[in-house]
């Protein structure tokens, strides 16, 4: 239970860090602390829903699948931005930004919105 509440604040938390890194000038200290932040943040919700199999006791559901995606997609971005700044061109910053934008619905988004599927979890503490 701890594991649980654990990753779903930390996935909460997540939420809000994105929406400032949206909104907030681009390529600035801030928005480079914030993305650091925030790409923290999703590590360890991804590595916590590791051992989370409470959709399917003892296996993983589809829901897992995000977990791969997740890591791979925020190791995609990185390398984005750091051959953004080497090169300067500008697929390297679209592919960043497209790839954050990415994780962002996916991981945080979707993946929220599945929790509150009846016999979840999320949808107990919520609907009762």
């Amino acid at each position: 239970m701890l594991l649980i509440v654990t990753h779903i604040a930390f996935a909460l938390a997540a939420v809000p860090v994105g929406v400032y890194i949206f909104l907030t000038k681009k390529g600035t200290a801030r928005h480079k602390l914030a993305g650091r932040f925030w790409v923290a943040l999703l590590t360890i919700v991804s590595m916590s829903a590791i051992p989370i199999q409470s959709i399917n006791p003892g296996q993983y559901s589809l829901i897992h699948l995000l977990i791969p995606f997740t890591i791979g997609s925020l190791i995609y971005s990185i390398w984005s931005i750091r051959r953004f700044k080497v090169t300067r061109l500008q697929k390297h910053r679209y592919a960043h930004m497209h790839s954050m934008i990415g994780v962002y619905v996916g991981a945080l988004l979707i993946a929220g919105a599945l929790t509150l599927l009846p016999g979840r979890f999320l949808h107990e503490v919520v609907f009762g």
